[in-house]
């Protein structure tokens, strides 16, 4: 039932999927496009890229200053200024975290919103989102199937965000 006069329109920007998708916060009907639902996908991924470099960063910190500690066995006044640097480390690392984790939660449900659109745009339920609660690889399977390009022809979800008559 392919709509052979059908017209892609241009790929979405970023600030427009972006857009789009804060404008459709809690909408988890209709259809959205690749293109909307990768670029917010993105949008999602960068804090925890943030977090996960300065985690990486104090780890490596803390190795670094256990190894000082380590080699200071004995100089108590060398061990106090360790300790010190390790308490900015902290004071750096956690109020980050707690940020991530707001945003984190923020951005939970118009993630969720845009990806059920985006299985509604290549014709899947939304409850294929279940499958990420699932161990193991069950969580791959949705995010996948958002690779395929949308269904040109009107689906029970509506019409397509991309192809117009």
């Amino acid at each position: 039932m392919e709509n052979l006069n059908a017209t892609a329109t241009p790929m979405m920007s970023f600030m427009d999927a972006i857009k789009t998708c804060f404008q459709k916060y809690a909408n988890f009907n209709g259809r959205a496009r690749r293109s909307e639902f990768w670029w917010f996908y993105l949008l999602n991924c960068i804090p925890g890229w943030i977090i996960s470099g300065l985690a990486q960063w104090k780890m490596s910190k803390a190795a670094e200053l256990e190894a000082q500690i380590y080699d200071s066995l004995f100089d108590q006044s060398k061990q106090a200024a360790i300790m010190e640097q390790a308490g900015s480390v902290d004071a750096i690392f956690f109020p980050c975290a707690i940020i991530f984790g707001i945003i984190s939660l923020a951005m939970l449900i118009p993630m969720l919103a845009a990806w059920v659109r985006r299985l509604h745009d290549i014709g899947k339920s939304g409850h294929m989102l279940w499958l990420i609660l699932v161990c193991g690889i069950g969580g791959l399977i949705p995010l996948l199937m958002c690779i395929k390009d949308g269904d040109p022809a009107p689906n029970q979800y509506g019409e397509s965000p991309k192809y117009v008559a």
